[in-house]
């Protein structure tokens, strides 16, 4: 109902109006179809209201369908009894005429097929009103999310590149046409930053978000100054422009050069994939999600590893995909997707991660994936 209700809210008026004319016109003129299948014998004050009753109902019946949608029987119903409970009051309390002359049944007759295509007319034109003015609104919307798009395109390519003894291989698959995450590899001064973000929501609004972050983080990164302040800058930043509902998680790892840190913010924990015995373990951080509060504090602490270990960092897109009987993918399922090709190609090892999440269910948030090969 709520979403049903936000869609009529955004819908202009002047086409909310022309649908309910046009339903209202095309559903009136089965008044004088009756009166022509009663051979005019109604009298005119019957006639006025038999086209008027079949016109507001046949819009209440359309409201209660468009509104409620699948519940639709709740309104559906009771207007449905009292529709016919108003007819049979009219047709008591205006019974019908004595037989009329074979001029006046003529006059009658022409009338209301002449009335029918008229009000058919109109229907029809109101339809064609509302169709058009959709159309063009479609038009422009469409047209703002295929650019929308091309900027997500730009903002988040697929990552595969490499920087000293480190490889970088990531993929953000949106589950619409714009998408909230972010995946992104920085070096800076002797080392490099790998991180991924997710910004709460869906659509074009998180996606703008999502370019902010970028922008901020970048812009941070390229100061020079170290990785550690990485959160609390982007909180400072982002806390005051977005929508107080609104709020980003995000996860890290940085190489200074000597070792490896990582710190999250919100979000699901970093798995790592240990070569020398197979195992994965997840590595995590007790911060809030950046920009719930105007002032946070984050802390990261250091990695250890060892040559041909993989670390990937993940939205929770891809832990939240169900199956038929609502069973989540999780992180038992991403785990061992991971650790059971984590000694293939990197590219093959994010293919088999991907490809075990689809055939478990539809995803229905964004999926980045993010690998880091030692």
């Amino acid at each position: 109902m709520n979403t049903s209700a936000a869609f009529w809210k955004s819908f202009p008026r002047k086409s909310i109006a022309g649908f309910l004319l046009g339903v209202f016109f095309i559903f009136s003129a089965l008044g004088f179809v009756n009166d022509i299948m009663q051979m005019g014998q109604q009298p005119q004050g019957r006639l006025i209201l038999g086209v008027l009753v079949s016109g507001l109902f046949a819009v209440l019946y359309a409201l209660s369908f468009t509104l409620l949608r699948r519940q639709f029987w709740k309104a559906f119903v009771p207007v449905f009894v009292v529709h016919m409970l108003v007819v049979n009051l009219i047709g008591h309390a205006i019974p019908n005429r004595t037989a009329m002359s074979s001029s006046d049944l003529q006059n009658r007759l022409v009338f209301d097929g002449t009335s029918t295509t008229f009000c058919v007319a109109l229907g029809y034109a109101c339809f064609v009103y509302v169709s058009i003015t959709a159309a063009r609104r479609y038009a422009r919307v469409h047209a703002e999310i295929v650019l929308a798009t091309e900027i997500h395109r730009v903002l988040v390519p697929p990552i595969d590149t490499r920087i000293d003894h480190f490889a970088f291989h990531g993929r953000s698959l949106p589950s619409g046409e714009v998408g909230g995450d972010l995946i992104d590899v920085f070096p800076h001064g002797r080392g490099w930053i790998a991180y991924i973000a997710d910004v709460s929501g869906h659509g074009v609004a998180p996606g703008v978000v999502m370019a902010m972050v970028k922008s901020a983080a970048r812009m941070q990164l390229s100061s020079k100054e170290d990785s550690t302040d990485l959160f609390e800058r982007l909180n400072d930043v982002l806390y005051p422009i977005k929508k107080p509902e609104m709020f980003v998680t995000f996860a890290y790892l940085a190489w200074d050069g000597e070792r490896l840190y990582h710190s999250l913010a919100g979000h699901p924990p970093i798995l790592h994939f240990h070569a020398a015995t197979g195992e994965v373990t997840e590595s995590a951080c007790s911060n809030l999600p950046v920009g719930m509060f105007a002032r946070q504090q984050f802390v990261r602490e250091p990695v250890t590893f060892a040559p041909g270990d993989r670390f990937l960092l993940y939205t929770d897109g891809l832990l939240e995909i169900a199956n038929a009987k609502d069973e989540e993918f999780g992180l038992a399922g991403l785990k061992a997707a991971f650790a059971a090709h984590a000694r293939d190609t990197a590219q093959a090892n994010l293919d088999a991660i991907i490809d075990a999440a689809n055939r478990h269910g539809r995803a229905e948030d964004d999926r980045s994936l993010l690998l880091i090969c030692c």
